[in-house]
């Protein structure tokens, strides 16, 4: 099939982690010792996924944590994602050795898209060997497309921006990541408005107010958890009406077409940076005539979907629990 379009997910194949960064939105399950990774059937379902649909889209896959490379398929998994000739990126936290990260370039090749290292400065041992190692993978093979971002506090500002400036010089680049908590971006001081609006991220919050705007996420992408859970995108982890269903369960199903945003406080930047969003004056029109098509069709869409909507519910209902 020629002029395939684009499905771009990311798989947080676990939620382990060798770090434990106090802003982390995961720390109260390390503290409990919950560290839940996908399973094989979790991994070859999402392979399946893949395979059933390569026929319809080309398939563009960031695969994260957690820290993806604690998961012991992980390598496998990029074996078989090669195999289908998928464009991968990679998030990691960058504290393993050097030859670990040498192995994804050369598995993945030519569909190796990027390394995005998370830089936790709290974490990292030593500032030196981290920069040290950025430079030798970023030259790697002729150079590779490696990008550094670190969440910024109120209190790392003069830090990350030491760390900005040497990145610049070394020509590797370099974000900032804003603070989220409980799905919304925190308010930073004034010193720290500043360094960040030099940044790509401010232009994300600024285009955050998606609330019932027409957007492509849950047609074009998607976000499945170390459980098999998918939902239309991260903010939609909040509210279960995105929950796209399990993609080991035969409710599973994507969207036939694009829906309004039901999440008052988005946070998700991939749908933005993919201009997934509809911000067109004609967009309320157009997701009134979708909500009122969906409102027509409900009753018959319950009818027909019931037992699949009952095993969402429950669901969602033990996600609440957790």
């Amino acid at each position: 099939m020629t002029n395939k379009k684009t499905f771009i997910f990311d798989f947080l194949i676990t939620q382990n982690c060798n770090y434990r960064c106090p802003y982390c939105s995961q720390s109260k399950k390390f503290h409990k010792g919950i560290f839940e990774q996908a399973s094989i059937e979790t991994i070859n379902s999402v392979l399946n996924f893949i395979d059933k649909n390569s026929n319809k889209f080309n398939f563009e896959i960031t695969v994260s944590g957690g820290e993806p490379l604690v998961h012991p398929e992980f390598f496998n998994f990029l074996m078989e994602l090669k195999k289908r000739n998928a464009a991968v990126s990679i998030v990691s936290n960058f504290s393993f050795e050097i030859e670990k990260y040498i192995k994804i370039k050369d598995i993945l090749g030519e569909n190796f898209k990027e390394l995005l290292v998370s830089l936790h400065l709290s974490q990292v041992k030593s500032l030196d060997e981290f920069l040290k190692k950025a430079e030798i993978f970023n030259s790697y093979k002729g150079g590779t497309n490696f990008l550094a971002a670190s969440v910024l506090t109120d209190e790392n500002v003069s830090e990350l921006k030491k760390v900005a400036s040497f990145l610049k010089e070394k020509n590797i680049k370099f974000e900032l990541q804003h603070l989220r908590i409980k799905n919304k971006f925190v308010e930073y001081s004034d010193i720290a408005k500043e360094f960040i609006s030099n940044f790509p991220i401010s232009k994300i919050k600024e285009k955050s107010g998606t609330y019932s705007k027409i957007c492509l996420a849950g047609v074009n992408f998607m976000i499945i958890y170390q459980n098999g859970e998918c939902y239309r995108c991260y903010s939609s982890r909040f509210n279960k009406v995105h929950s796209l269903g399990n993609i080991k369960s035969k409710n599973f199903k994507l969207y036939s077409k694009p829906l309004p945003c039901l999440n008052k406080n988005c946070t998700c930047p991939k749908p933005i940076l993919f201009n997934m969003i509809d911000y067109s004056s004609k967009a309320p029109v157009k997701a009134l005539l979708l909500s009122l098509y969906n409102a027509f069709f409900i009753p018959l869409f319950i009818v027909k979907n019931f037992d699949s909507l009952k095993e969402k519910f429950i669901q969602g209902k033990n996600l609440k629990n957790k």
